[in-house]
Order: C-alpha cells, then structure tokens, then sequence
C-alpha cells in the first residue's frame, strides 16, 4: 500500500488574517515582482478556459472518468476519481483534472484530502495540487489548503491564491466558496437548484464595470464563479461551473481560474460524502485536533 504523500509547500488561510506568503522553495521577497503565469508552461490547448463548464459523464458502469466541457466541446478535460494508492495521483484520495479529454493525459491539478498524523481524524481540510508558482520550483509542484468552516449559518469552503494585476504581476489573494442559502439562492436559475457561489473577500467591485454577468453579495463583495448542481439530479449532466465578474473577463488570471475549478470539483465529491452538510462541517472541526 501506497504511503500519503505530504507536501512542504503548503499555504493556509485565517479569515482574519492577510493572505500568507507563499512558501514554495526559494522565493523573491515579494510575490509580486513575478510576472510568471505558471500554466503557460504547461501548455494547454483549452486556453482561455471557457466561462461556462459543464459536467458530463459517460454511458459506463465502471468508470472512474468523467468529462468538463462546454456547449461545443463535451470532453475538453477528463477527471478522475482516484483512491490514492496507485501511484498514478498525488498520492491521496480525491480527484485529479488532466490537462486533456482522457485521463492518459497528464496531471493539471487534483484535490483530495489533508491527511493528520498517523491515527487522527481526517483533517476537514482539503489538499489542493497545483502546477508550481515558477519553472523549475523544488518537488515540480505546490499544495494549496482549502479549509471548510460555517459562517452566519452557511457552509463556506476558504483558500487563498495568487491573482493577477493590472501590471502582470501576482497577489495572493483571499476567496471562499459560500453555499447558497436564502435571499443569497435566488442567483440559481432552472433547472439548477443548490450551489455554491465564489466570493472575492479582498476587492469590491466598482459600479462603473457594468458586466451583465456581475454579482455581488449582500455585503458588496463580488461573486467570480458559481458552482450549481442540477435541479434533477441528472446522472449525465449533473453540474455547472461559471465564471463571473472579474473571473469571467480573464482579469484575475489562469491561475486563479484553474484553483477554481479544481475547487468546485472538490465541492462535488465532498456534497456526494454529505461533507457540505453544515451540521457535519461543524462536528468535523470538533473532532480533528491538529497533531493529534
């Protein structure tokens, strides 16, 4: 069996705290003097992402595969669901976007779980997996942490990344998945009936930028992607992701939009656990004691 694979590249978020430095390998002393867009190296042929993608599975019993894609393309990306102990994945349970319509091709980013110390509980952190922030970067590869909390009520999943400026250079920033409840669910259109919408928490937009597909939340902070699953659980086609705002003109990066769909297919297989469930959000942050 396979032994968990622990990064030394991990960042975390506070909510009350400023975003923290990043921690992959030698760094300059600020972030933003890298103009580097990582994903360029990678060389996907599906950028610009589209604005909208949709899930699409395959007429298979067994399968661990499915596809993103958008309204001309159903396989621009193929998605796997993995145990951890192949040695194919990033060597912990969870799922893995390939860069590509198959999942021969390689890796893009994955996300599975934050695993404690031998005998604890499974942190209620999620592991995030991304191309490194520079070429050539120690270990070809960097860990995010997502952490999932309740606030106001609501469950809301948070993580902190680097987002593009005006000048081409990068800002960490901080982001959170918030589920969709009350006056804040009115965003779902049919037949799309629960969801999550992404929250910008470190900008609020400017009234001037009249973009038809801007939201914002009650508070004014401005909503760049949504995360909605269909209204009939449809097994074929059963989610959406779209970017908004800022995340649909391209202004926040590659970056911050290959974080945000990795996220949202995290979200999909923590909902399929009942892990978005706030009841269980909150017992799981009780029983995980770091270090345990």
């Amino acid at each position: 069996m396979g032994k968990p694979e622990h990064s030394d590249h991990q960042a975390t978020i506070s909510s009350d705290a400023p975003p923290p430095p990043y921690t992959e390998g030698p760094r300059p002393e600020s972030s933003t003097s890298s103009n580097i867009n990582p994903l360029t190296k990678v060389n996907s042929p599906y950028q610009p992402f589209p604005p909208v993608l949709y899930a699409h599975y395959q007429m298979k019993i067994f399968t661990t595969v499915f596809h993103l894609g958008d309204e001309t393309n159903k396989k621009l990306f193929a998605v796997s669901v993995h145990t951890g102990w192949t040695g194919k994945g990033p060597g912990r349970p969870g799922t893995i976007l390939h860069n590509g319509p198959t999942d021969k091709d390689p890796m893009f980013a994955a996300a599975g779980e934050e695993f404690g110390e031998p005998g604890s509980t499974i942190s209620p952190n999620s592991a995030i997996t991304l191309p490194p922030l520079s070429a050539g970067a120690p270990g070809g590869r960097c860990t995010e942490i997502m952490r999932s909390t309740t606030s106001q009520g609501t469950a809301v999943f948070r993580f902190t990344i680097e987002v593009q400026q005006g000048d081409g250079s990068l800002q960490r920033e901080n982001f959170e998945w918030r589920k969709c409840k009350g006056e804040e669910a009115k965003i779902i259109d049919p037949p799309w009936k629960t969801g999550f919408k992404l929250v910008r928490l470190s900008h609020r937009p400017s009234s001037s930028v009249g973009e038809k597909s801007q939201e914002v939340t009650s508070e004014g902070l401005e909503v760049v992607a949504t995360f909605f699953w269909n209204d009939s659980w449809s097994l074929m086609d059963p989610f959406k992701l779209e970017f908004m705002g800022s995340g649909r003109t391209g202004a926040l990066g590659d970056r911050f939009a290959l974080m945000t769909i990795i996220t949202g297919l995290r979200l999909q297989w923590l909902r399929i656990q009942s892990r978005t469930n706030e009841r269980n959000i909150q017992r799981g942050e009780a029983r995980f004691v770091p270090g345990a």
